[in-house]
């Protein structure tokens, strides 16, 4: 048998074993609903479009604050253990490397409220 017929043949043989193997998929997976994309679709814009309804004073964030981020980013966000929320202003150009806090590098609340959201508490 030639080199050329072998590889028919084995070329053969493969797509009636792919075709056998598509026939036995493990028919995993299934349709996804509108109303389940919506749901996980929890992006916020610049612009708040998205955004839950509510409201909230600098006292009601206070307290939020202080039950579930100042053991990780200590007291008035200055840091330790983990990273800093405040400072860093005018860091992002330079030499150093920058310092990205709140105030430095997240352009937008929203922004900051869809990461907050997604990603903290970190032990949640």
């Amino acid at each position: 048998m030639s080199t050329r017929s072998r590889l028919l043949a084995a070329a053969s043989a493969l797509v009636v074993v792919s075709n056998t193997a598509v026939a036995e998929s493990p028919n995993l997976g299934r349709m996804v609903s509108p109303e389940e994309i919506t749901s996980w679709d929890i992006s916020i814009g610049p612009g708040g479009a998205g955004l839950p309804p509510g409201s909230g004073t600098p006292k009601q964030g206070e307290a939020v604050y202080t039950a579930k981020c100042l053991v990780c980013h200590g007291e008035r966000g200055a840091g330790q253990p983990n990273d800093a929320l405040v400072g860093g202003r005018g860091t992002l150009a330079g030499d150093q490397p920058p310092v990205k806090t709140i105030g430095s590098f997240w352009p937008y609340a929203t922004t900051l409220f869809d990461y907050v959201r997604r990603a903290m508490p970190l032990n949640e």
